[in-house]
């Protein structure tokens, strides 16, 4: 039985919130096309504002060229001569986060709709998202409504923050401690932990955690075995029809395909591709798309529309949206200059209508999966110096599941351009042999009342550098909901809870 935290829930909470968001107004996401670690200086200043943190909680805190930040903190009591363990973050937020100067504090929610100040149009209540009655009768947390300000991983870096000041004043015996903050593990550059893994485990550390679930208090030792698809379409003159330029913007239901099943995710390939298939050919021609390069749901497509034919083009367009608009998405159909038009857009949307009409046998979009399901999830696309490039995320709990994904594809390709790349393992068969890692996280959570999961995670932990120098590395939820979206939101609630959680945890390892 670990020894109690003397905070109530209120200071908890208020704790929380306030290492909240103090990291949440710096801006720190990762660019996959920089070729430096870390990728972007952000994150270097964001170690540096924990550096000093960690420091004034009395850790000893050392830095790496990579932007590691490492807060060593002594052991205590019994378990004073353990071996260290690690609770490692990463400092990095997906592309399309923005630093937020303070955040929104809703009161007692009561299930009906979250006032986003910058975005009176989503709708967030429990008729659209059954899954976020976890929060009713909480102190919902909140952001502006218009872009996500990085819970992942921030969250799990404010619980962090937390433990470390309510261990330096507490009397609990627990090991020696590191809190990690690592960089770039949006971008699964995982050259920038290498070196820290090979680190930790001269160090003596034997075994640790991420701090970065989404589900309240889930533990989770498998992920996703993934891989991205590159499907390559030739350029070439488009096809001629004689009508009026038009530029339709084209926004989609942003959310992480982990929660894609839930929150009605839709990306622009899939929409624009069944607007196009509810068109008659001779009605319009799609000249060009681009993907917007900070929200992969979103892109801006020309289009001719043939004389007589604009009315019919904004119906079908409204038709495919309107589910959706509560969501999030919107749209918007107007006159635009006329561009130079490539064959390879109307290839493109030919071949997606060939997809999601595919019956492989598996799932094949983000939002049709959940549980144990994989994905293919055609989630980007671009123009490229010879046509156009589709991209797609591969997503299976299983190897040879991730292989079939890539078959498929390779087979529709037919003569298209394709190319494959593995992107991480799944940890489960490495974590198999270390229940203990599991088995702490449940008796802390019977210690303070709290129903702990054991599910896998659906997407990545950035792991596999500390399994190959044999430290097993669990990852544990940080309870909120809509990751990497406009809609995310935690509670004062979640944030105490949480913390009493691994408050005990760190006195059952």
């Amino acid at each position: 039985m670990s020894t109690p935290l003397p905070r109530t829930d209120a200071e908890l909470g208020e704790l929380a919130f306030a290492n909240l968001q103090a990291v949440v107004a710096i801006d720190s996401q990762s660019d996959e096309a920089s070729p430096t670690i870390p990728t972007t200086e952000g994150q270097r200043r964001l170690g540096q504002v924990l550096a000093r943190y960690y420091v004034g909680a009395g850790a000893t805190v050392e830095q790496d060229a990579q932007a590691n930040v490492l807060a060593w903190l002594p052991g205590r009591g019994a378990r004073a001569g353990a071996a260290p363990v690690a609770f490692m973050v990463h400092v990095d937020t997906a592309r399309g986060t923005q630093a937020v100067p303070a955040l929104n504090v809703l009161r007692g929610w009561d299930g009906t709709r979250v006032p986003y100040p910058r975005n009176p149009t989503i709708c967030v209540d429990l008729d659209t998202y059954p899954a976020a009655a976890g929060f009713v009768g909480h102190d919902l947390v909140y952001g502006p409504g218009d872009f996500p300000f990085g819970l992942d991983d921030k969250l799990g870096l404010a619980y962090c923050m937390s433990l470390a000041t309510i261990l330096a004043g507490a009397a609990c015996d627990h090991p020696p401690l590191v809190f990690i903050g690592r960089p770039d593990e949006e971008v699964g550059r995982d050259a920038a932990v290498v070196g820290l893994a090979a680190l930790l485990a001269a160090r003596g550390v034997r075994c640790g955690y991420t701090v970065d679930g989404i589900l309240p208090f889930e533990v989770n030792t498998e992920n996703f075995y993934a891989a991205v698809a590159h499907v390559g379409f030739a350029g070439g003159p488009a096809r001629p029809l004689e009508g009026a330029p038009f530029v339709a913007h084209i926004g989609g239901v942003n959310t992480h395909g982990a929660t894609a099943h839930a929150e009605g995710h839709r990306a622009a390939p899939r929409l624009v591709a069944e607007w196009a298939g509810a068109l008659a050919r001779h009605e319009v021609v799609f000249d060009r798309f681009v993907s917007d390069a900070l929200r992969d749901c979103d892109a801006v497509v020309h289009l001719r529309i043939a004389d007589g034919a604009e009315q019919r083009v904004r119906d079908a367009l409204e038709a495919v949206m309107a589910p959706h608009v509560r969501r999030g998405a919107t749209f918007r159909l107007e006159p635009g200059a006329a561009v130079e038009g490539d064959a390879a857009v109307e290839a493109m949307l030919d071949w997606l209508a060939t997809f999601y009409a595919s019956a492989p046998g598996f799932t094949l979009p983000c939002e049709d999966s959940h549980g144990r399901d994989g994905y293919s999830h055609p989630y980007r696309a671009r123009p490229v110096a010879d046509g156009v490039q589709l991209d797609v995320r591969i997503r299976d709990f299983a190897a040879e599941g991730r292989t079939r994904r890539v078959e498929h594809l390779r087979g529709l390709a037919g003569g298209h351009r394709f190319a494959a790349e593995h992107q991480y393992e799944n940890m489960g068969p490495r974590m198999a042999a270390h229940p203990e890692l599991v088995e702490w996280a449940q008796a802390a959570a019977a210690d303070v009342g709290v129903p702990v999961s054991i599910v896998p995670i659906r997407g990545g932990t950035g792991v596999d550098p500390f399994l190959d120098r044999g430290i097993p590395v669990a990852n544990l939820g940080t309870g909120y909901f809509a990751p990497e979206s406009e809609k995310e939101l935690t509670s004062l609630q979640t944030m105490a809870h949480h913390l009493r959680w691994l408050y005990a945890l760190v006195q059952r390892l």
